[in-house]
């Protein structure tokens, strides 16, 4: 028997995630966000950041793209209403936590998110359901907010630690932690993602972002962790998408 759920159109979930897609966008001229002049040198430049925007238009069009009941009440967007709606709620209440004196709640927000968007893309990615244009649409849209959310959770979690802990040859070797977490974090998806390229390319976005501000600061070491952290990423998607080639009916 049909699932009903599959029979039926897309009800109130394509509402729900255009909703919250226009919240998401809104958000952070409505709640406003400033980096700190004093961000260690783990956070890359103010120009790397411009990746929230390719995020929020992304998502955006794909909540317009969905918006039809034909489409809304199959797959890939059947799937994904509910998770991605809860996260793109997510991304609003983490700008409320980081503009106020509840900063730590950043991280495990930020952490929920994480776990939702990787929910969704797998579902995307694996969901032989939909037409090409909405699973390329979202595929591109969730790779690039997956990707920059796996490295940018712990550049979050490098910044809620007290000023001066990231300071001298201690907060060196605990930068160069963090970007190696990073790297793995990074690297585990680009694996379980079959190196999906708007993934990849965002979290080696976010590591020559560390690379780029770890230079500027005439910090060698963090430089070359990142760099290679970088290199790591793109060697293991290149590697999981030739093998996955390689696979009969690949």
């Amino acid at each position: 028997m049909t699932d009903r759920t599959e029979r039926m159109p897309g009800g109130g979930g394509r509402w729900l995630l255009l909703g919250t897609a226009l919240v998401q966008a809104a958000a952070p001229s409505l709640v406003g966000f400033d980096s700190d002049a004093a961000d260690p040198p783990i956070v890359p430049p103010g120009p790397f950041f411009a990746v929230w925007g390719v995020v929020v238009l992304g998502c955006l069009l794909a909540a317009v793209w969905g918006l039809p009941r034909r489409r809304a009440g199959a797959a890939p967007y059947r799937l994904i209403q509910l998770p991605l709606s809860l996260v793109q709620l997510g991304f609003v209440a983490w700008l409320f936590a980081a503009g106020s004196r509840l900063a730590w709640l950043t991280l495990p927000i930020f952490a929920g998110m994480l776990i939702g968007l990787v929910v969704v893309l797998r579902r995307v990615l694996t969901d032989p359901g939909g037409d090409r244009v909405s699973r390329g649409l979202l595929g591109g849209a969730l790779g690039v907010y997956t990707g920059w959310s796996t490295a940018a959770l712990w550049i979050n979690a490098a910044t809620l630690l007290p000023r001066g802990a990231l300071d001298g040859p201690t907060g060196l070797a605990l930068q160069c932690t963090f970007v190696l977490a990073a790297t793995a974090a990074a690297a585990a998806g680009a694996y379980i993602f079959r190196g999906q390229l708007p993934y990849t390319l965002t979290t080696g976005w976010a590591l020559a972002g560390v690379t780029v501000s770890a230079v500027m600061a005439g910090l060698a070491v963090l430089a070359a962790t990142a760099a290679a952290g970088l290199l790591m990423v793109v060697a293991t998607a290149l590697l999981r998408r030739r093998t996955v080639a390689l696979r009969p009916g690949g």
